[in-house]
């Protein structure tokens, strides 16, 4: 389908008497007829009308071949735009890959009222589960149970597609004017309603540059501290579709350049088991177990971060707010049954990945030019909030965590850690200008752990935490949290089946980062750190400062301890 501006009796239909056709017209219908093309407009059916008043022709065409023939099951060309080119709108019967489109909750219109109501009067108890695959079920009837709640309290949004924020009734009132003039000056082309066309098109555009500008006027001057950069900065609406990458053009194809890029199978190499006692514990915690309870259960949704996206069950955590507002004593018993067997549903084990474009890439055939955004189970990660805490303080407890680590952890983030690493090279420079001695020289070394989180190998994850001799309970969760997990890429409102994630610790999971902290751990078990020397470590960020009188001395020092760190 295009604009082949060329004129032939194949598709122009008997042409004036005073019109010929051109040699390059007829090398193309030639061309189209020998590929066995089929024309799919109705013949001498305009599709352009001239702005100076001149006879209309047909030089946009639809054409196909071979199955798609079949595939065409109707074209409909519309004159009734402002351009002087008719529209083609082809319909095609295609099999289709397209993820369901589910319209949208209204959540401002939740009646959290007979939500509630409907949750009350299930009358679920959770005390008495037993074993492993009583307590696996109970998720499906509790998701269920709150999808039931929901539907009826919950309205949908309408599916209707909305209008610009800037767009007025001034502006639907002066498109309309455009249409009738241009419809006047294809029908009569006379001087009067091909300058009355011009006029009114000219204006028309005049008015949609002065709303939007008006507009983002009156954003800015309405924008307060905490929404003035998403103010500023321009997003762009349109959906563009992702473009071959590394020279592939099908949706399961490009699934899998991104998979292999963005998630890599770092771990396919045999495993060498750590020696048993290489790792050392400050207090043994094994047999340390409690039940989760109703406040620590209040505590992890008063904190959640509202208004994230959901995962494959579809519900919120403003949704489970709500439900553990009306059965507060559900949540905490099913929780305490999940980490007591040590388990963690397959439901919570599979995310859906979206894919961003990076900003500022001229083109994006790169699988590595998109950010990767997994949408997990709302539900599961209420869990993984709480195990994550746990895990901080046991990790604390029995030294699996070495206090230069930073992140993961309560009261503990990045100003804790630039204070950690400035304080120590100010001390030094007060020092100096105070006794009037030879300086302390710095050298800083920062680096960041490459694809870290992929790097984490769940059997090693397992080994270190047995020989760090945290709580039993926590490790074998772990186990199964890493265990069996499956990712699924939609984009181009497609979706792929979900299909295996074999290695390292899932992104955009609570529990991760504070995983990893345990994990890398364990080449600070071996480091030599002199009095003079800092390791700050923020998750997988690592900044290293060395201390010395000469600056080589310093260097040098330096070079030896990255050399152990990666030894």
């Amino acid at each position: 389908m295009g604009d082949l501006n060329a004129h032939h009796t194949w598709w122009q239909g008997p042409l004036p008497p005073a019109a010929t056709t051109s040699l390059a017209s007829h090398t193309i219908a030639n061309w189209l007829t020998e590929n066995n093309f089929h024309l799919r407009n109705i013949i001498a059916t305009p599709t352009h009308h001239t702005r100076n008043g001149g006879q209309p022709s047909t030089i946009d065409l639809c054409l196909s071949r071979g199955k798609t023939i079949q595939l065409v099951i109707a074209l409909v060309i519309d004159h009734d735009t402002t351009s002087d080119h008719s529209s083609l709108t082809a319909s095609l019967s295609l099999p289709s890959n397209a993820a369901p489109q589910k319209a949208q909750h209204c959540w401002c219109k939740a009646d959290w009222g007979s939500f509630a109501s409907h949750i009350e009067a299930a009358r679920m108890d959770l005390s008495n589960l037993q074993g492993t695959e009583d307590t696996l079920c109970v998720v499906t009837n509790i998701t269920h149970l709150i999808h039931e709640a929901t539907n009826p309290a919950i309205p949908r949004k309408d599916p209707q597609k909305q209008e610009a924020p800037w767009w007025n009734q001034n502006l639907t009132l002066a498109k309309r004017a455009v249409k009738r003039a241009e419809r006047r000056a294809r029908r009569e082309p006379n001087d009067t309603n091909q300058k009355d066309r011009q006029y009114k098109q000219h204006n028309w555009s005049k008015m949609v540059r002065n709303a939007k500008t008006a507009y983002q006027i009156q954003q800015l001057q309405a924008a307060s501290s905490k929404n003035i950069w998403k103010t500023i900065y321009h997003h762009n609406t349109h959906h563009k579709p992702i473009p071959p990458l590394n020279g592939q053009t099908t949706f399961k194809d490009k699934c899998d350049v991104l998979r292999n890029a963005l998630f890599p199978s770092v771990n396919t190499n045999p495993r060498t088991r750590l020696p048993p006692d290489l790792l050392t514990s400050t207090k043994d915690i094994r047999h340390h177990t409690r039940p989760v309870t109703l406040q620590e259960t209040h505590l992890a949704i008063t904190h959640l971060k509202y208004g994230t996206s959901v995962g494959p069950d579809d519900i919120s955590y403003s949704t489970l707010r709500h439900f553990n507002a009306a059965a507060p004593h559900l949540l905490p018993q099913l929780f305490t049954a999940y980490l007591t067997w040590g388990i963690h549903p397959p439901e919570w084990k599979t995310a859906n990945c979206v894919v961003i474009p990076k900003p500022g890439k001229k083109t994006y055939p790169d699988p590595k030019s998109y950010h990767p955004i997994s949408l997990q189970s709302c539900f599961g990660k209420l869990l993984e909030s709480i195990v994550a805490k746990r895990l901080s303080q046991a990790a604390l407890t029995s030294g699996a965590i070495h206090p230069s680590q930073m992140g993961a952890q309560a009261e503990n983030s990045t100003i804790d850690t630039l204070l950690s690493t400035i304080t120590p090279i100010a001390r030094a420079i007060s020092q100096k200008k105070a006794a009037n001695r030879t300086p302390l020289r710095s050298a800083v070394l920062t680096h960041d752990i490459e694809d870290a989180f992929n790097q984490v190998h769940p059997a090693t994850l397992w080994e270190v935490m047995q020989q760090r001799r945290m709580p039993q309970y926590l490790t074998e969760w772990v186990t199964a949290f890493n265990t069996d997990r499956k990712i699924a890429f939609s984009f181009d409102e497609q979706s792929e089946q979900p299909q295996p994630y074999k290695f390292g610790l899932p992104q955009g999971s609570p529990v991760s980062p504070a995983l990893f902290l345990i994990y890398s751990n364990a080449m600070l078990e071996k480091s030599h750190q002199p009095h003079d020397a800092i390791d700050t470590f923020y998750v997988d960020n690592v900044c290293m400062v060395q201390m010395s009188t000469m600056i080589a001395r310093a260097n040098t020092l330096l070079e030896e301890r990255t050399e152990e760190h990666l030894s």
